[in-house]
């Protein structure tokens, strides 16, 4: 049963030993699911809810792991709430992390004891300054600059806390290998060209949304004046994946098509959908995309492997007036989504005049011919 902790606060105002419980006590109902594998220790501590709120999850930061090799030297610029660092500790020899605040460090010291890590070191700072005052160097140097300050959230490197850009040729000095972690808002482009070196990319996601893009850079590769990523891998977190070199061409004559009553169609998930490699997608599984701006693909077959879901088409309607009357008539409760369609989902279902539920999904689409259609599919299946 959820406490409710605003009242739990007003009464023990004043309590400052009852308040730091009550704020514990948030923090694990908030990240639960989030964090199911580190609140199994009971000594786990928060500094305050926002920390807890900001940090990257169990799941993620085991993807985050995957990029280390065994065996090397870590440091987080931007340890946090630590989860990152702790997790580079099943791999790393040696982890330095770098935390700004002093709440934050003291409780990152109290959980390196809790949780027994004897190859972590935090240290209360700034991550720059760190830098640029130490002669040590590290295999990889990891960082999730703030993205939430007093002014609202932001996505563009140079307006985050720390901003990397102005002393990346310093930071690239003391690694091997850069690590940032950024917005899933950012425009991947626009980050490569702010970086000024070819990158690798990881955008990371669950089936319902885009968590996080990661530029992974080598410090071995010099500046360039038309900077591109290399390799871009989307993860969904289940372990789905799909990957994609952009320098590659795949055929021209991109492969479009019309859906079909009876036959499937497939909705990437978004971190596919997020690193921009339709074209590379539909090449791979052999799909026919509805449109170039339609995020949508189709085949005659049925995919058992596909990094998103696939729905079932039922029959397939223009969109037109005798349209909005027979799904009215036929389908008065539904779930409705739209992709490259003229009304949102909400407008849609207003104008159907239908309930959203049930068992079918009614896609409103344009195809290639620039048809607006209702696509009546099936629920999805995660592939």
């Amino acid at each position: 049963m959820k406490e409710d902790f605003n009242r739990l606060r007003l009464r023990h105002h004043g309590d400052p030993v009852m308040l730091e419980e009550i704020l514990q006590r948030e923090c694990r109902y908030k990240t639960a699911s989030k964090l199911p594998e580190t609140l199994l220790n009971p000594d786990f501590r928060f500094p305050s809810l926002a920390v807890a709120e900001m940090s990257t999850s169990d799941a993620v930061a085991d993807i985050h792991c995957s990029m280390i090799p065994d065996g090397c030297r870590v440091l987080d610029m931007t340890c946090g709430l630590g989860i990152d660092a702790f997790h580079f500790a099943t791999k790393a020899s040696e982890i330095t992390c770098i935390e700004l605040d002093n709440k934050a460090y003291r409780t990152a010291v109290h959980n390196v004891r809790a949780l027994g890590l004897t190859n972590v070191t935090v240290i209360e700072g700034d991550s720059i300054r760190y830098i640029e005052n130490t002669d040590k160097n590290f295999d990889i140097i990891f960082a999730d600059p703030a993205r939430r300050d007093s002014s609202g959230r932001h996505f563009a490197l140079r307006d985050c806390s720390p901003d990397l850009i102005p002393t990346l040729p310093l930071i690239l000095s003391r690694c091997s290998q850069l690590i940032i972690k950024a917005s899933p808002m950012i425009d991947i482009k626009s980050a490569i060209a702010e970086i000024g070196h070819n990158t690798d990319v990881c955008v990371i996601g669950t089936h319902k949304e885009c968590k996080e893009v990661v530029f992974i850079i080598d410090a071995h590769t010099g500046v360039t004046d038309t900077p591109t990523a290399k390799h871009i891998n989307a993860i969904t977190i289940d372990g789905t994946s799909f990957d994609f070199n952009p320098a590659e061409n795949p055929d021209p004559h991109s492969l479009f098509g019309s859906p079909q009553s009876g036959d499937y169609l497939y909705e990437p998930y978004p971190s596919v959908m997020k690193s921009g490699g339709m074209r590379f997608l539909s090449e791979q599984f052999n799909v026919a995309k509805l449109h170039p701006n339609t995020h949508l693909f189709t085949s005659s077959y049925c995919l058992d492997v596909f990094p998103g879901e696939r729905f079932e088409i039922v029959e397939v309607i223009t969109f037109s007036k005798q349209a909005v009357k027979y799904v009215n008539q036929n389908y008065p409760t539904i779930n409705v989504a739209t992709r490259n369609f003229p009304l949102t989902a909400p407008q849609l279902a207003a104008k159907l005049k239908i309930k959203e539920g049930g068992d079918r999904m009614l896609f409103g689409c344009t195809d290639n011919t620039s048809s607006k259609l209702l696509v009546i599919t099936t629920m999805g299946t995660a592939i």
